[in-house]
């Protein structure tokens, strides 16, 4: 039977709703979310929370943009410590100085924006005209201070935009030496080393290379990237005269990858007394070259065996030893890096 009523709500006739009439619950729409009252805020916690309506106000009313707090901080330091970066244009407009310098350890709002790793607020000062050379209160510039950090994407800029990868602060520490230290992830160590920095450099105080820091940090992942990445010197000697090598045979219970350790065995055997043979067999260059000859003499000294006019025996008793010496020759010799090269050279023997 049909309703009258629920047929006038179909067609909008009635007061009720077409859910309504069919007994389902009515959908409201979400409430509008309630905008926050920075009315009462200071000018610094305005800036601080990212109230930009409530800056302009303040700044419009006569507030002057340089004016430190009770810490001798400025805006622009709290706006670039948190990322504000409409504030921060806002302030810079105004004629904020870019290279201020406040807080405990007398530093610039661009050193606070590198040591949180805020790279949009790094690019604005930077474009701005703020000095990334500028050292604070500890004497680390702000280079020194993102790879403390781990912020590889401010290094990168920070670099790119002229920063030396190998300048010291005033200990004499590189940003290599400070990401080996402090940062367990491979970045930004390898990113440095990508752009240029050196392993070599040391400190003032202790004379530790990069490398000797990543020791005592015992930051695995470090020391894999300053040998294997870096080719990072294994004799060199620090003040009391440790080297990693030996920092490294004598350190408890650090885990080391397969290729470091063949690397460690590779030095020792180089540096130690041992018969020539036995440092042979460690020479990349002579090892490359085994691996691509022996091949041909393998084919050609079987080819000789079998034609000598004897007995079978003695033939196939002389090719159990020759194979007997390539085998040991090949254990002594490969490594998984030459082992991909040995099929090549199998094939280019069979031609010749």
């Amino acid at each position: 039977m049909y309703d009258s009523t629920c047929g006038a709500a179909a067609t909008g006739q009635c007061g009720k709703s077409q859910r309504e009439c069919e007994g389902l619950p009515t959908r409201e729409p979400p409430p509008a979310p309630l905008e926050r009252d920075y009315s009462g805020f200071d000018i610094v916690k305005a800036t601080q929370y990212g109230a930009f309506g409530r800056v302009k106000e303040l700044v419009e009313a006569g507030w002057d943009v340089n004016q430190p707090d009770h810490e001798t901080v400025t805006l622009l330091h709290w706006a670039a410590i948190n990322n504000r970066r409409e504030i921060i244009e806002y302030l810079l407009s105004k004629g904020a100085i870019v290279d201020a310098v406040g807080g405990e350890l007398q530093s610039t709002p661009l050193h606070w924006a590198t040591r949180q790793g805020h790279l949009e607020a790094t690019v604005l000062l930077v474009r701005a005209g703020a000095d990334p050379t500028l050292r604070d209160a500890e004497g680390c510039a702000c280079l020194h201070l993102a790879a403390q950090f781990g912020h590889t994407a401010v290094v990168a800029y920070l670099v790119a935009r002229g920063a030396d990868p190998d300048a010291p602060d005033a200990g004499g520490m590189t940003p290599l030496m400070w990401a080996a230290w402090k940062v367990s992830a491979v970045d930004p160590a390898r990113l440095l080393l990508t752009l240029g920095a050196s392993t070599t450099p040391v400190d003032r105080s202790h004379g530790n290379t990069a490398l000797h820091w990543a020791i005592l940090a015992r930051n695995t992942t470090a020391i894999s990237t300053l040998i294997l990445y870096g080719n990072a010197s294994l004799d060199a000697a620090n003040v009391r005269g440790a080297t990693p090598a030996g920092m490294l045979q004598t350190g408890d219970c650090l885990w080391l990858g397969g290729k470091v350790a063949d690397r460690l065995r590779e030095h020792a055997l180089l540096t130690t007394r041992r018969s020539a043979f036995r440092r042979f067999t460690y020479e990349k260059k002579f090892r490359w070259w085994c691996v691509v000859a022996m091949p041909f003499m393998a084919f050609y000294v079987t080819g000789l065996v079998l034609e000598i006019d004897t007995l079978y025996l003695l033939k196939i008793f002389l090719l159990v030893c020759f194979y007997a010496m390539l085998h040991f020759l090949g254990n002594a010799l490969f490594d998984d890096e030459l082992k991909n090269i040995f099929p090549l050279s199998v094939y280019l023997a069979t031609k010749v």
